[in-house]
């Protein structure tokens, strides 16, 4: 083998590295940042891998969150039911208390669950961080079934029917942090957190492949130049 074929091997195998590291560190970060104090229950947990399928009865007493599609730009107009500003330009309307966020607009999506075990608090108090605006909930059945195409790929949601949040369940939007109160039933509450663009969102696979080509590239310029 020569000195320069080692050579491009080496290069090759660094460039390929970097890529793989990129997306690596890419797919570490998340837009849910912070669960802060648990009031009520056992643990507050953001997880990168949610139960699947997501289960009617949990019985854990664990408020879980996990990060959903994120950056999607909207084809068409997404119902919710509780959203942090009504006069917002890409906020209209939909009647029955119920808004649209507007197409064309890039949301984030998140799902939370939480359920009580029946041995202390159906009560749970938290406030929810995370990297951009919240937008809205999504809380009622319908509404969370019909948005389940911003889920998880591969993730049974189970489409149940009483997962959303209880009509007493508080949620206090404040920039991009949220206090909650919520106190859940049988089963337990489920909603769809909605937030602006994410900085800091997983980038897509094919976003880490011009590095890969780049060092496939380079290599066999630096080859060309040899045999010439």
């Amino acid at each position: 083998m020569s000195e320069f074929w080692s050579y491009d091997m080496r290069f090759l195998t660094f460039a390929a590295t970097a890529a793989l590291g990129f997306l690596a560190a890419s797919q570490a970060q998340a837009t849910l940042v912070s669960l802060g104090d648990c009031t009520g229950g056992i643990s507050c947990t953001i997880t990168s891998t949610p139960p699947n399928p997501v289960s009617q009865n949990p019985n854990d007493r664990t408020l879980l969150a996990w990060n959903e599609k994120q950056n999607f730009v909207l084809t068409e107009r997404l119902r919710v039911d509780r959203v942090f500003d009504t006069n917002a330009s890409f906020v209209s309307s939909a009647g029955g208390g119920d808004y649209f966020l507007e197409v064309g607009t890039i949301v984030s999506s998140h799902y939370i669950q939480w359920d009580n075990d029946g041995s202390g608090s159906d009560r749970i108090q938290t406030t929810i961080g995370l990297d951009s605006q919240i937008f809205a909930f999504i809380t009622a059945d319908q509404n969370l079934f019909d948005s389940d195409y911003l889920g998880l790929p591969g993730l049974d949601y189970a489409d149940f029917n009483l997962r959303g949040l209880e009509n007493s369940d508080t949620t206090i939007f404040n920039g991009s942090d949220v206090d909650i109160d919520w106190t859940a039933s049988s089963p337990g509450d489920w909603t769809r957190l909605i937030t602006a663009y994410s900085p800091s969102a997983e980038v897509p696979v094919p976003a880490a492949l011009p590095l890969l080509l780049g060092a496939f590239g380079a290599l066999g310029a630096m080859r060309r130049r040899r045999r010439t």
